[in-house]
């Protein structure tokens, strides 16, 4: 799955080095993309006495819709829904979201566009670190709304999009299961994390547009308490990953 993240660096470098022509013949009506996801992750375990790293690779699938690539000026909106699993020498990681995007764009000239959006959405994961002598889940749900500004740029066949913005966790809470011996809950402090998102949507006037996209996350849960089997209390997750789909 991780394949698909050098791919879409290589067709956003491709079409972005093709020259600039009119745009009118590319539609503005909103599209369903579904494609492969791929990912790597370093998570950060922060305890009082020690500090712990992991480094996982996930693959999964995603599927959105909407207009925020397609747009020209005014409103426009996107629904997501991503999933993600990766096992690594026992260690498992699942991941789990939804976001829900709406926002107002304004045409600079002809080709280039300038936007605003706010966002909310819903975060899952879950962390089994493979441990012989215990069965141990360590689940985080986390709320989220997030604020965004971004540019568009239109090429004669292809569109290309950076976003930057920032996600705001609100009552987050953790989850921390031992099987047969301990099941505890902790609130989530309120974090701020941000996010850049690079994507081209190339080959719009064929018969099958493709989708590419490139993009970095943070992630913080940091508990609001202790866990009472854990020196732990604070993960840090950064997140490098692509996207390859195709658009209907």
């Amino acid at each position: 799955m991780n394949k698909s993240i050098p791919i879409a660096v290589a067709c956003i470098l491709v079409v972005l080095n093709a020259p600039a022509t009119c745009h009118a013949a590319l539609s503005a009506d909103p599209v369903l993309s579904f494609g492969v996801l791929g990912s790597y992750s370093e998570l950060e375990f922060k305890g009082q006495r020690s500090t712990q790293t992991e480094r996982m690779p996930e693959g999964g699938l995603f599927l959105n819709y909407g207009n925020k690539m397609t747009a020209h000026d005014g409103l426009f909106f996107l629904a997501e829904i991503t999933g993600q699993y990766s096992e690594k020498q026992g260690q498992k990681v699942e991941d789990s979201q939804v976001d829900l995007d709406v926002g107002w764009r304004m045409a600079l000239d002809s080709s280039n566009f300038v936007d605003g959006l706010l966002g909310a959405g819903y975060k899952w994961n879950r962390f089994d670190p493979g441990y012989n002598k215990y069965d141990i889940d360590l689940t985080s749900r986390t709320p989220f709304v997030k604020a965004a500004a971004g540019y568009n740029h239109l090429f004669s066949d292809a569109t290309f999009r950076v976003e930057v913005g920032v996600r705001q966790s609100i009552q987050g809470d953790a989850q921390l299961n031992i099987h047969g011996v301990d099941n505890e809950r902790e609130d989530l402090k309120d974090s701020t994390d941000p996010y850049i998102e690079l994507s081209l949507l190339f080959n719009q006037q064929g018969d099958l547009p493709i989708i590419a996209m490139v993009y970095y996350n943070r992630f913080n849960y940091d508990l609001d308490g202790q866990f009472t089997h854990s020196d732990y209390d604070k993960q840090v997750r950064d997140e490098i990953g692509g996207k390859l789909g195709v658009v209907f």
